[in-house]
């Protein structure tokens, strides 16, 4: 019996040890590849020379959007956008062996993050935004989140271009220790509730 409630007290122990292990730096993980991230990137360091990214991006980035003047580059590992194309942070998952890329850039004061496969085919267009429509809100307000904070930046995001009638709405919101992103289609409808841990 003893025996046993020691066996008990150690395995105990020793997930405790591992949990706390897992959570003292939450800054750092892996993607589904194991390729690590960090959320404290230094992006000075991380962006890519121009001429490292590949030319059916660039030309279809510069196809895209002739206006632009200045981008700057990012290399991230390979996903798989084909049912949540949209739920995917550019900011997250920099790698020095790409298979994504990712070009940010401001047009109209506005900042945009176009994320491409290496092949040349765009996924998803991220743009900052400062409002959400009125449906989002109310949706939010309306919810179980109500009495959430919601965080500073929120984004548009969108396969192609703004006029795409394709529309997903990312908000992070927060309560104490508490994070979660949510996504809405510009009706109000929540397409997908993710816990960030």
């Amino acid at each position: 019996m003893k025996k046993s409630i020691y066996l008990l007290f150690v395995t105990a122990l020793m997930a405790g040890l591992v949990l706390a292990s897992c959570g003292a730096n939450q800054t750092q993980g892996a993607y589904k590849d194991n390729t690590k991230y960090n959320t404290e990137v230094d992006k000075t360091k991380a962006k890519l020379d121009p001429s490292k990214v590949p030319s059916e991006v660039t030309r279809l980035f510069y196809a895209d959007y002739p206006a632009t003047t200045s981008s700057d580059w990012y290399g991230h590992p390979g996903f798989d956008y084909s049912h949540d194309w949209y739920d995917y942070d550019p900011d997250l998952y920099i790698t020095d062996t790409p298979e994504t890329y990712v070009a940010e850039f401001t047009t109209d004061s506005l900042l945009y993050k176009a994320v491409y496969t290496k092949a040349g085919k765009k996924v998803a267009v991220h743009k900052v935004v400062s409002t959400l429509p009125a449906a989002v809100s109310s949706a939010i307000s309306n919810s179980d989140y109500k009495d959430w904070t919601i965080g500073k930046e929120k984004e548009e995001i969108y396969k192609d271009k703004d006029a795409d009638v394709l529309q997903v709405y990312k908000v992070h919101i927060e309560m104490g220790n508490q994070k979660h992103t949510l996504y809405f289609r510009p009706d109000g409808t929540l397409m997908k509730d993710k816990k960030v841990v």
